[in-house]
């Protein structure tokens, strides 16, 4: 009878004791690596290619991981309005966030959306015909991607597509803003290092 007792006694304890082990387990797939510095290219009017710099949000267990993307870029820009065929450079700076579909990892499927401004500069002389000098820019709230994140130990590799809606600045010199679509598609690539 004192077994049995005994037994009825410590078997809670014992049932305890693996939950806590079962609890820990858990928390150790939560990745240690916060940050992503890669190297991006985006295909669209205007192209790009930088870096791009991800900082992951600590969420609880139950929401979806998100995170926060920077994206500092070289703008690339061709300029047609039958008359003139042109190319201009310039910068094109991104903010916003990624949300990846899956809860608990940071790898996958995800969506994003930035807040961004882009500068094209264009100054050429063409001799006899004369100089075409301007400015592009446009700012733009309505930057939706998606995308798959592939992480291969600390090796980030990330592509996606996407859209573009730009609220355009009046042009500057020689630009006139009706020569360029305000609404473009978009494709990229990002490859990188997490850490």
């Amino acid at each position: 009878m004192k077994k049995f007792l005994f037994l009825a006694l410590f078997l809670p304890i014992i049932s305890l004791a693996q939950e806590e082990v079962t609890t820990t387990e858990v928390k150790s797939e939560v990745p240690a690596n916060r940050f992503t510095v890669s190297a991006n290219y985006t295909f669209s009017d205007p192209s790009q290619f930088g870096l791009s710099f991800e900082y992951k949000n600590k969420k609880q267990e139950h929401e979806r991981n998100t995170s926060k993307m920077l994206n500092l870029s070289y703008g690339q820009m061709n300029y047609d309005n039958n008359f003139v065929d042109i190319d201009g450079n310039g910068f094109v700076i991104e903010f916003g966030s990624r949300t990846y579909i899956e809860k608990g990892k940071w790898d996958g499927f995800y969506g994003e959306n930035f807040i961004s401004y882009g500068n094209i500069q264009f100054d050429e002389n063409f001799g006899t015909l004369g100089e075409f000098d301007g400015t592009y820019s446009y700012w733009s709230i309505f930057n939706p991607n998606v995308g798959y994140r592939f992480l291969i130990g600390g090796l980030s590799i990330d592509p996606s597509i996407g859209a573009n809606w730009k609220w355009e600045v009046k042009g500057k010199g020689d630009v006139n803003n009706k020569n360029v679509d305000n609404f473009v598609f978009r494709a990229g690539i990002k490859i990188g290092y997490s850490f």
